[in-house]
């Protein structure tokens, strides 16, 4: 794994040259199978923003789809694309599975991409959806070649953790609120904020899917401040504008709809750090809100909820650990039946939100959990365990 980080830093120093005799590709338009030239078994979907000449370096993004689905991993980022000229990259062979069988795809795809075509490498950002997240951050943590990590469902493994950071990065999480990966992201702020690299946490009413392209738009806006403060990009001061305007929008909105936590978060996107009249207006609305009454007893429900949460998680995850090792039910599935039912009828309660997105999660997490257990089961010819993993599955999934 070393190696891999050595190599792609000094990939990334020596690519100044870039073939001319790649084929002439559509701009505004995802071309979709465009294979490695030293590996043509592999391929990824490149995607040049309508204003690409194909002479003047721009940013680029990498993107990691644990599927393995280039088109679809690109989707979500045109509308960001668009707004700030970015090209947008992403395999068609990498998928989640084994980190050191993606590092090596990665680096090939880093290495053919980076010959080809006219790249800015002061400019390149790394992105990823779930698995594909892992390994974005991996690389960003690692290498130092990135400005800025967009992961998304998914942040760091805890071994990635271990690494010196650079901390010249600058890392958005994406997660949705009903997210099985919701409170992992929760706590990896956390972990970033007290490791000093710059960051932010964009939080969507949605389950495990890639972000939509307005927020992805929302993300990228954040780290066009960023690359000001850096003297990446020249300051534009129209885009300022527009990023304030639309930060305050939201962040109006949701105050009116009494999500308090979600209306801070929003304000602070729309923050510059520049110190302008505007910044300081947005200080003053956060500080007002946070001194309310609904604010406090909202962060204490987010706190009871995340509690409560780890609680029912840790109570599932052992219990299945323990009947898999006999690969029976203790109760003939009766204990599993009755937690099930409980949580699907929070998870219909639509008086208590914070409640219901929780259920939602955590069924979702020991729904994968037991799927993805029984189906290794059944590769090892564990029959008998494959088995009860499969019973247990239609419990979780029959309502």
């Amino acid at each position: 794994m070393k190696n891999a980080i050595y190599s792609i830093l000094f990939l990334f120093v020596t690519v100044f040259c870039y073939s001319q005799d790649k084929q002439l590709l559509q701009t505004g338009v995802i071309n979709d199978s465009v294979k490695i030239a030293t590996t043509p078994t592999e391929s990824y979907a490149i995607y040049f923003p309508k204003k690409y000449d194909a002479k003047t370096p721009l940013a680029l993004v990498f993107i990691f789809e644990p599927g393995a689905r280039g088109k679809e991993g690109i989707e979500p980022f045109i509308l960001a694309a668009e707004t700030y000229n970015y090209i947008l990259v992403c395999s068609n062979t990498l998928r989640n599975g084994s980190t050191e069988v993606n590092i090596a795809v990665a680096n090939r795809l880093f290495d053919d991409v980076l010959q080809t075509y006219p790249i800015d490498t002061s400019q390149l950002y790394i992105s990823g959806f779930s698995g594909g997240a892992r390994l974005a951050s991996f690389y960003g943590i690692s290498s130092g070649a990135f400005q800025g990590v967009i992961a998304c469902g998914a942040s760091f493994s805890g071994m990635d953790k271990l690494i010196p950071p650079s901390n010249n990065f600058s890392y958005v999480g994406m997660v949705g609120d009903r997210d099985m990966n919701y409170l992992e992201m929760i706590a990896n702020k956390e972990w970033l904020d007290k490791a000093k690299i710059v960051n932010t946490l964009l939080v969507a009413h949605e389950e495990h899917v890639w972000p939509k392209q307005s927020e992805m738009l929302r993300a990228f806006d954040w780290l066009e401040i960023q690359a000001y403060r850096k003297k990446i990009r020249p300051k534009n001061d129209t885009i300022i504008k527009r990023i304030y305007d639309t930060n305050l929008r939201i962040a109006d909105s949701l105050k009116a709809n009494n999500e308090m936590v979600a209306s801070v978060n929003a304000y602070e996107k729309g923050i510059t750090l520049f110190n302008t009249n505007e910044d300081n207006s947005l200080r003053a609305k956060i500080s007002e809100i946070k001194k309310s009454r609904a604010y406090k007893d909202e962060v204490a429900k987010m706190e009871k909820i995340k509690v409560q949460e780890n609680e029912i998680l840790d109570k599932l995850s052992l219990r299945f650990d323990q009947e898999l090792k006999s690969a029976k039910s203790t109760s003939n599935f009766k204990f599993w039946k009755s937690e099930i039912q409980n949580l699907n009828a929070m998870k219909l309660d639509d008086k208590n939100i914070l409640d219901k997105n929780m259920a939602i999660r955590i069924l979702y997490w020991f729904q994968v959990l037991v799927y993805e257990t029984g189906q290794e089961n059944k590769r090892n010819q564990q029959n008998d365990k494959f088995a009860y993993c499969n019973e247990l599955y239609k419990i979780i999934t029959e309502n």
